[in-house]
């Protein structure tokens, strides 16, 4: 700036599961979300792995998390189609968190889901009987349980699993069939903002901003700030806690939370999903229909083209000025000091080529 006073602005890397980046993604896929949803109440549920299942998670995450869609969806959707519920089709939008507050393994799936469903027969929107919650929170537990560990069961012993654990199905779900799984149901509400904009936050990033992490040069330790519901009023916010983890530690605590290649963090089901609305898009009412625009994109895209001059606010000395660029190349040597191995170039073709009895002696 102006004053002197220096600042950094890390570039974008385009990953996935960045800290820092991602902001127009997760805008873009909010957007998106807004033009899938109905005029109709909506229902917060987050359907929870108990964490006996951490370690089989931690070896097969795919399989896990897609045991736990599917498992989440089959059971709303089941218990859904019954008349002395709601009697129809709803739509659900889910999205997957695989960390707590603290980023420790905490596997879950939040769920936004429509408050009734589409009967196809009469081409009727149908109500829960429920008027606080979507289903009976009971029923919705067991069945989730019941399904999960039918599928997971199925995967561990059937004939060409890929299945490699140290434990067999009966001894790791030894204390799971009696035990009470975690689903929480939310209010339905017709102001269904809040939510999306909790789930797009997360939707291209871990469960963690770079405002959270501080590293302190002298004990060479990195300060991770969370929030410790364990101890959380009622009515009461979260008080902030602090965990001082090694360099290698605090690594490994975000590239656990990585997903598997190509895996898909959010899913679309019933009426949410594009086949399944496209087919009973005409027997939709009018009333539950919703025809969102949206002009965020189209304002990006102007921005990027017209090539607006950067801007900030200086904390030192609260001017508005162009800040003076300058680029610092990163430090390629950093990673090995926390690092055994030492660090070396790759050998030459020529000798490799030799060694391997490639290239013949004149």
């Amino acid at each position: 700036m102006d004053c002197g006073h220096e600042w950094y602005r890390y570039f974008s890397c385009g990953h996935s599961h960045c800290p820092i980046c991602q902001g127009g993604k997760r805008q873009s896929w909010h957007d998106r979300l807004e033009a899938k949803l109905l005029q109709v109440p909506y229902c917060h549920i987050t359907f929870t792995v108990p964490h006996e299942l951490n370690g089989i998670c931690r070896v097969h995450p795919r399989e896990l998390y897609n045991i736990l869609f599917r498992s989440a969806w089959q059971s709303i959707a089941e218990l859904s189609r019954g008349s002395d519920r709601i009697g129809g089709l709803p739509g659900m939008t889910a999205v997957l968190h695989s960390w707590g507050s603290d980023l420790k393994q905490h596997v879950h799936v939040h769920c936004l889901v429509t408050y009734g469903g589409l009967d196809e027969k009469s081409s009727q929107w149908k109500w829960p009987i429920c008027k606080h919650k979507l289903l009976r929170h009971r029923a919705l537990r067991n069945r989730y349980r019941k399904i999960f560990l039918g599928r997971l069961k199925y995967w561990m012993k059937k004939e060409h699993s890929s299945c490699t654990y140290h434990q067999s199905y009966e001894v790791l779900t030894a204390d799971l069939i009696a035990k009470t799984w975690v689903v929480n149901q939310q209010p339905p509400t017709a102001d269904a903002k809040v939510i999306n904009a909790y789930l797009s936050r997360y939707i291209c990033r871990i469960g963690i901003s770079d405002s959270r992490l501080q590293y302190d040069a002298k004990t060479q330790s990195v300060r991770l700030e969370y929030k410790d519901y364990r101890k959380q009023k009622p009515n009461e916010a979260a008080p902030v806690a602090y965990r001082d983890l090694s360099p290698l530690l605090a690594m490994r605590s975000i590239l656990q939370h990585l997903l598997p290649a190509n895996f898909h963090r959010s899913r679309h089901y019933g009426l949410h999903a594009y086949p399944t609305y496209k087919r009973v898009e005409q027997s939709l009412p009018g009333q539950v229909r919703r025809h969102p625009a949206t002009i965020r994109i189209l304002f990006m895209l102007l921005k990027r083209l017209l090539l607006k001059p950067l801007t900030k606010v200086c904390n030192h000395c609260g001017s508005v000025t162009r800040p003076h660029e300058v680029l610092i190349s990163p430090d390629p040597s950093y990673k090995y000091t926390f690092w055994c191995a030492p660090a070396r170039s790759p050998p030459e073709r020529e000798s490799v080529a030799a060694e391997a009895g490639l290239i013949k002696a004149i």
